[in-house]
């Protein structure tokens, strides 16, 4: 007759086979993806890596390169979104002022600053003062008061 104590024995020598098998079977399969994984991974442009999460936020890299671009180092700028932009994403009215905090840096965002990033808004709204230095066919335009 087999006692509690052998019972456990053989229990525990009987989980321990099966974790080390199971364990096994998902290095493999883990190892075996690893390659389509890096694969994609060196597929990624510079902008793709550099941009990351704003892929889906943004309607255009273009529209984040620029602003980096126009806008000085140390000057402050807003972001004005509204409802006349185009190919907008599910994220991008939620999301896009607070990434662009991200991405401008060491840029500061100020409600009144002189450097604006209009994305979707009515540009005609910002008054006459406002110099449209740059614009896609997105609706989006950077540009400064003078």
């Amino acid at each position: 007759m087999i006692s509690g104590r052998q019972l456990a024995v053989v229990a525990a020598r009987v989980a321990v086979a099966a974790s080390v098998v199971f364990g096994a079977l998902y290095f493999v399969k883990a190892l075996s993806d690893l390659d389509g994984r890096a694969r994609a991974n060196s597929e990624l442009s510079f902008g793709d890596r550099e941009i990351a999460g704003g892929n889906a936020i943004l309607v255009s890299q273009d529209d984040a390169y620029d602003a980096r671009s126009l806008i000085p180092p140390g000057a402050t700028y807003r972001v004005r979104a509204g409802s006349l932009l185009r190919n907008a994403k599910p994220l991008t009215s939620t999301y896009v002022e607070s990434w662009y905090r991200y991405f401008l840096m060491p840029r500061r965002p100020a409600k009144n600053a002189r450097w604006i990033i209009c994305y979707g808004c009515d540009a005609s709204g910002l008054g006459p003062s406002f110099e449209n230095l740059w614009h896609d066919d997105n609706g989006v335009s950077i540009g400064r008061l003078r």
